[in-house]
């Protein structure tokens, strides 16, 4: 439960960088700002379905969850290169990190076990 609220406002927060990416389109390339926007519309989308389906304790949805978090986890260390990014950092990398010790730990992964259908 804990790991699809955090997948849910990760979604939340992707779609609020579509949305600022939306306001600043009045810039030199207003065409690649729209497209950026609609990346992470696509994104915040794709992140929200699968913590649906991570609440519902689907077999498939830990697979996406892994490889979102590890890449925030990138995105997140990436951001430390950057001048005034420790925040951004640390609200990338931190849930990251959380949520992908919880991916792995046995309840989650019991859950969100396959069955073998063998009654």
């Amino acid at each position: 439960m804990v790991v699809a609220v955090v997948e849910a406002l990760e979604a939340i927060a992707v779609l609020g960088f579509a949305v600022n990416a939306v306001v600043g389109a009045s810039g030199q390339y207003p065409a690649t700002t729209w497209g950026v926007a609609g990346t992470f519309a696509v994104a915040a989308a794709l992140l929200a379905l699968v913590a649906v389906g991570t609440f519902r304790a689907r077999p498939w949805s830990r697979t996406p969850g892994v490889v979102w978090q590890v890449v925030q986890a990138f995105v997140g260390i990436y951001a430390l290169q950057g001048q005034g990014g420790q925040l951004f950092a640390a609200a990338a990398v931190v849930p990251a990190v959380v949520v992908l010790v919880l991916l792995f730990t046995r309840p989650v992964r019991e859950a969100t076990a396959r069955s073998t259908g063998a009654s």
